[in-house]
């Protein structure tokens, strides 16, 4: 049975610098004169190795922890915000909410979580099965999709917005268009759709049907669950009771273990060049992109995020949040093969504990700049923070709104509108207007200038609203 090898592996699989491993399991792994220190070096766990890395047992347990205060981490502090956009796809309001997370392993001492809300985005009439047509004769039940027509609620420029929603779930738990008095409290045997694409010429959204996902009740408790397919019977949402459609909770965390890679340690140096001071890209992944090789120094990535979001690994930051939002995931059933079985129900009271001196330096960190805190509420809030192409020389893969954060302001003739661009290492964030050419610290609403990013009292009215 394969042995831990502690936390070497927990950056996929990479070696930065010489490490003594006094308890080395079977596997290949880089030693002395075959790649051991060297640049480049890449570790290759074995099957049992990679099973317990991927476990999301492990991470469901601590998220567990975290929120119940039975571990010795915890989330210290949550930001309540308002991020808005001109136009928008209803609103033009994103509400969110981001979560710190101390720890020792982050340059800030803390990592951050982002939320946008279940409801930050509802449809302004209610769901209608004459506007909904299901797709189901392909033999390959992956691509079975439904289509809604939604000619008769949404203008083309509103449409046209949704395509930055893609791969992010709506769901059946609105009685109203009213946020958040119109949202569902508990509501039970909802359903949640990915949207795969918007279509400006037929004015429809496509969803995909064969991935159904929603809430269950199990002994007295909501859970969230993934829902059987069945395509002669298909799960859809609910019709017939007067529900609106909305969009459902959408998590974020900069930890390496959801973002699947690591930025550049912006607060302070340390005498030996680590991962963290200067990424760069790992020897075991292509560099993807024009954008990503711009970024070398600043962030690499080991894993590439899937669009959609029911495809991507939720870290146990995000498992301790969807406690909070009264959406945890039943309890998984990969359990890690260990040695040490008491390992599996230990694993956040083993964790280090915060010495007074940590105290103080994560207190004194925790908002020096916005890069990690930026990017988690970007990508919530449904800013691209890892565009394709080469953004400057005009070549944008992708039609949304990207997250810039070079040193200087980005080119007018680089940029579209809604794009955010943060000056690296700093808390100056701004966003692109496209009739000025220039990047502002305002969105104009019915004539008013409104911040872009607004921090708001949890109670304040209009603030946002975990409503489970």
């Amino acid at each position: 049975m394969a042995k831990r090898l502690g936390t070497r592996l927990d950056r996929g699989f990479s070696l930065s610098s010489p490490t003594k491993i006094t308890s080395r399991a079977d596997g290949i792994y880089p030693r002395k004169g075959s790649g051991l220190g060297v640049y480049g070096g890449v570790a290759f766990p074995t099957v049992l190795e990679a099973y317990d890395h991927d476990s999301d047992f492990k991470r469901w347990k601590l998220g567990q922890d975290y929120f119940f205060g039975t571990g010795r981490s915890w989330g210290d502090l949550q930001v309540h915000s308002i991020a808005r956009f001109n136009p928008g796809a209803v609103s033009g309001e994103s509400k969110d909410i981001v979560t710190f997370f101390p720890s020792k392993s982050s340059p800030e001492k803390a990592w951050f979580t982002g939320m946008r809300t279940r409801g930050s985005i509802i449809f302004p009439a209610a769901l209608n099965s004459a506007h909904i047509t299901l797709l189901t004769s392909d033999p390959d039940p992956a691509n079975h999709r439904l289509v809604y027509d939604v000619s008769s609620i949404l203008t083309s420029t509103q449409v046209a917005i949704f395509s930055v929603f893609v791969g992010d779930q709506f769901e059946d738990t609105a009685s109203g268009p009213i946020y958040p008095d119109d949202l569902i409290t508990k509501p039970a045997g909802s359903v949640a759709l990915t949207l795969v694409d918007a279509n400006i010429g037929s004015m429809t959204l496509t969803f995909d049907l064969s991935r159904p996902q929603g809430r269950v009740e199990k002994n007295g408790h909501i859970y969230w669950k993934k829902l059987p397919y069945d395509s002669t019977s298909p799960t859809i949402w609910n019709t017939s009771s007067g529900r609106y459609l909305c969009s459902a909770f959408k998590m974020f965390c900069c930890c390496p273990d959801h973002l699947g890679g690591s930025m550049a340690n912006m607060e302070a140096v340390s005498g030996s060049w680590g991962m963290d001071e200067f990424p760069l890209p790992n020897a075991n992944r292509s560099v993807i992109s024009p954008w990503e090789s711009q970024g070398v120094g600043y962030y690499r990535q080991w894993r590439t995020l899937p669009v959609r979001r029911d495809e991507r690994r939720e870290c146990k930051h995000i498992h301790a949040l969807r406690w909070q939002c009264g959406i945890p995931w039943y309890e998984p059933d990969d359990y890690p093969i260990s040695s040490n079985r008491m390992s599996l129900f230990m694993g956040s009271v083993s964790e280090q504990g915060f010495t007074g001196e940590d105290f103080m330096e994560y207190f004194r960190r925790r908002r020096v700049s916005y890069d990690r805190y930026l990017l988690s509420l970007a990508d919530v809030v449904g800013i691209n923070i890892f565009p394709g192409g080469d953004p400057r020389d005009a070549v944008r893969s992708d039609p949304g709104p990207i997250l810039w954060n070079d040193g200087t302001e980005p080119l007018a003739t680089w940029c579209r509108q809604n794009d955010w661009w943060l000056k690296r290492g700093s808390q100056e964030v701004r966003i692109f207007n496209s009739s000025t050419g220039v990047f502002e610290s305002t969105v104009a609403v019915s004539g008013v200038d409104y911040p872009m990013i607004e921090v708001v009292d949890a109670e304040a009215v209009g603030a946002p609203v975990i409503v489970p």
